[in-house]
Parts: C-alpha cells; structure tokens; sequence
C-alpha cells in the first residue's frame, strides 16, 4: 500500500472518529494509561482530555477491579458496563496496533 495512503487514512480516522457524538473512543497502552481519546470520550465521562490524558484505565470507573485487561490478552476483545461519575457507560475494548505499536482501544456508549 501507498504510504501517502496510509497517511491520509489515519487521519481521516482520527478526524472521524473526534468528530463522533455519543460514542466514546479511548486509546491506552500496556501500561493501562490513556493516550489518546475523542471528544465524546470527555464528554460521557465528564473529564477534559488533559485529565483524562494523565490517568489510568480504571480511574474512571467505581468498579476497578475489572479484569479488562486480562481478558483482552486472552480472548482479544472484552465487553462490559462501567459506572462513571455520569452514570452507566457500555464499552467493547479490543487489542490493535497504530503506527507498528500495540495498543488498546475502548469504545463506549451509553445503553438506550
């Protein structure tokens, strides 16, 4: 592939995915800190980016003791419910790669 392709790819992807209303997009590494999220990702937590940003997967839930990432690694993908401080939050986390790199992305929504 054209790496000008793939170059103008992501960034559709990026701009896509800010500009995505109700549905949440966080991007975290082995570590279990965020480093990326989308607008809606702030505004169904109720955080700005720059704290979100400086956190750890789990800070933002009071059920922490999620075992997300173990069951990523084993299975590929988890799916569960959280409880934010703005209520109840649905998420589908799965592992992928950006840029060569392995990461985790979790994408969330609020149930209907």
């Amino acid at each position: 592939m054209n790496e000008n392709f793939d170059v103008t790819q992501l960034a559709l992807l990026g701009e896509a995915s800010d500009c995505l209303q109700g549905v949440a997009i966080f991007v975290w590494d082995d570590d279990r800190n965020y480093v990326a999220v989308n607008q809606a990702a702030c505004e169904i937590v109720g955080r700005s980016r720059d704290e979100i940003l400086q956190m750890k997967v789990g800070d933002l839930s009071e059920n922490r003791a999620s075992p997300l990432f173990e069951e990523v690694q084993r299975r590929g993908v988890h799916r569960g419910t959280l409880t934010a401080p703005t209520g109840e939050i649905e998420f589908v986390t799965c592992a992928t790669r950006i840029a060569g790199i392995p990461y985790m992305v979790s994408v969330c929504w609020r149930p209907s």
